[in-house]
């Protein structure tokens, strides 16, 4: 794959850059990235433009730069993310309505019906969790017992579902980006995620956020907290040290739920 002189990074990551290229846009990963991750990456995408009814982006091309590291293009979407206008609208009530749409757009892919051979959230959970050495291993055993009971779920779940994720285009439309952690499971899981993620980056939304969701999804809170120690422990695979400390602290409150007793 060539990239052409005029391409414009959009983001920086510590495995990898994306870039709007023309009419696409360009994931180049570090040299260290296995080619296997990349490819299962466009598998993802391969397999999500199945869902009927979602706006995804078409995978393009897979292959090789000029430097010998794997880069993966798709096609770009003109557009805003929905995180720049919200941050634009925080303290009007136009916030409040970005905010209920992104939730209204995350209960509608948990509800599209789920293309086949979607990687299962409870094998992945249980993996990622099993790498991560800063918890002991009774801490990482009860996670994982924890997390078995994904097993059922039967909801597309996007395992990365951000405001920065979504593209408004100029129509109104609606785009989801980025399925490189899409799974089949229970949507309780996926919404304590994104509301983890929020916490983190988007504080301001993490709340109305879970407010919002609990009620439009007819799930309760508790239902979705009681899923955040998991995801915690399984984020904290990623290797990603700016919220280390917040993660392990997260992962480390399972607290006993009725929820699942019985």
């Amino acid at each position: 794959m060539k990239l052409s002189d005029e391409r414009v990074e959009l983001a920086r990551r510590h495995n990898k850059v994306v870039y709007k290229d023309g009419n696409r846009i360009v994931k180049s990963f570090v040299r260290t990235k296995p080619a296997v991750d990349v490819f299962r990456e466009a598998l993802n995408l391969a397999r999500i433009e199945q869902a009927e009814g979602l706006n995804t982006p078409k995978i393009l091309e897979v292959s090789q730069v000029e430097d010998g590291s794997w880069a993966l293009a798709y096609e770009y979407f003109p557009g805003r993310t929905l995180h720049d206008l919200m941050k634009e609208a925080e303290g009007t009530p136009k916030f409040d309505e970005l905010l209920q749409t992104f939730v209204d757009l995350q209960v509608k892919v948990q509800n599209t019906k789920a293309p086949a051979a979607l990687t299962g959230q409870c094998d992945k959970i249980v993996r990622m969790i099993g790498r991560v050495k800063s918890l002991d291993p009774s801490a990482r055993y009860d996670l994982q017992m924890r997390a078995d009971r994904l097993r059922n779920g039967r909801s597309i779940c996007h395992g990365d579902f951000n405001p920065t994720n979504v593209v408004v285009g100029e129509d109104g439309s609606l785009f989801v980006c980025d399925w490189t952690h899409v799974t089949v499971g229970l949507p309780d899981a996926d919404a304590a995620m994104t509301y983890m993620l929020l916490t983190l980056e988007f504080p301001a939304a993490a709340d109305k956020y879970l407010d919002l969701y609990s009620k439009a999804a007819d799930i309760a809170k508790q239902k979705i907290s009681y899923w955040l120690p998991v995801v915690a422990a399984a984020e904290l695979s990623r290797g990603r040290k700016d919220n280390e400390e917040f993660l392990i602290r997260s992962a480390k409150k399972a607290q006993q739920s009725d929820y699942f007793q019985g």
